[in-house]
């Protein structure tokens, strides 16, 4: 199935039973499937940026689809291009590619042939989408390393200069209030710091068997301060009672109490958090960390795991990230969505056997 994100293909090609057939093959896979018969129909007025792939004919009415390529792999830089042909023309073929297309298929097109050219598309995409962020991280963290260390010591000299003056002004409340302000700033400056280091570092594994209820129940009683706050109750839905997975159990802990912090602070008294596990035929646990608050606005759903997005108006906007980097670390996804009570639920998806991968950079 096509990811929903990245699943409209456009197809150049002036032979309707081609379109047909390239239509009914798509489609059946969840891609959302266009056609238009010439280069001019495609190049003009469409945002070639927004399709997964194109698929051209190599001869069309307007021209031949290789002296157009360098025009469409500037107006589509990131998307797919396959050629189809009714003929194998080595040259032809050898310079289209040059040129930067991704495949070169003949007609009459072959379904497995089609589909095993775009799962490689989408590796690639994934594979160099990948590559940017590692790099994105690694100079993210170059920078936090040397601005935390500097931050570090001025922050740390700011917090005793502040205590020192609270021991002596007890007097008027505005200065002890003022000195608190400053103290509050001095802490979240320093877990903006922790946590943008956090963020950068690769997420080194120390993996072990492990019984995963202990280690979200483990996480949901160090948040004993925020439950009773919000008169919180956890409930728990499980298919078997012993859940074992192997997996670093200092970096799952810290998975669940980003998800239940965020959950008891989106919820109002009395809050109800829900955790279901159950196992999947593919070797994985499902988990999923419901709660009864206002969920998630539907323009803020797609970029929730992204860096600096939070509706808290105390927080980073980092915890959702890191909490994805370390689940994809363990080989394993997570998704949000709505609970069926209206608030929001992500569910985990953790493989219940160690993956290949041991870090993320």
């Amino acid at each position: 199935m096509a990811d929903a994100a990245s699943d409209r293909i456009l197809a150049i090609e002036d032979d309707l039973d081609a379109q047909c057939n390239l239509r009914d093959i798509l489609e059946l896979d969840g891609y959302r499937f266009e056609a238009v018969s010439t280069l001019r129909e495609a190049t003009e007025g469409r945002d070639l940026s927004e399709f997964f792939a194109l698929v051209l004919d190599r001869q069309l009415p307007d021209g031949l689809a290789e002296d157009s390529l360098p025009t469409i792999r500037h107006r589509a830089p990131q998307a797919g291009i396959l050629i189809v042909t009714g003929y194998a023309d080595l040259d032809a073929t050898i310079a289209a590619l040059r040129q930067g297309i991704d495949d070169y298929i003949l007609k009459p097109i072959d379904p497995g042939a089609l589909r095993a050219s775009l799962i490689r598309i989408r590796k690639l995409r994934e594979a160099r989408e990948r590559l940017i962020q590692s790099e994105r991280l690694a100079a993210i963290g170059q920078m936090v390393s040397g601005i935390a260390h500097e931050s570090r010591n001025l922050l740390q000299r700011i917090s005793a200069a502040a205590e020192s003056l609270q021991s002596r002004i007890t007097a008027d409340p505005d200065d002890v209030a003022d000195l608190a302000c400053i103290q509050r700033g001095c802490d979240g400056l320093t877990r903006l710091l922790n946590d943008l280091r956090e963020y950068a570092a690769p997420i080194k594994l120390d993996r072990c068997r492990s019984n995963l209820q202990k280690v979200w129940q483990v996480a949901w009683m160090s948040l004993s301060h925020n439950q009773a706050e919000k008169h919180a109750t956890l409930i728990e839905c499980l298919d078997s009672q012993s859940i074992w997975c192997s997996i670093d159990v200092f970096r799952m802990d810290q998975v669940f109490r980003n998800l239940f912090d965020n959950a008891l602070a989106a919820c109002s008294p009395p809050a109800e958090i829900t955790i279901r596990c159950e196992r999947s035929q593919e070797g994985m646990l499902r988990v999923t960390v419901s709660d009864n608050g206002p969920g998630i606005p539907p323009g803020q759903l797609a970029r929730i795991f992204e860096p600096f997005v939070t509706n808290k108006t105390r927080g980073t906007g980092l915890g959702l990230s890191i909490v994805r980097r370390i689940l994809e670390a363990h080989g394993g996804t997570i998704s949000v969505g709505s609970s069926p009570n209206g608030g929001a639920a992500f569910v985990l998806a953790i493989p219940e056997a160690a993956g290949d991968q041991s870090a993320a950079e």
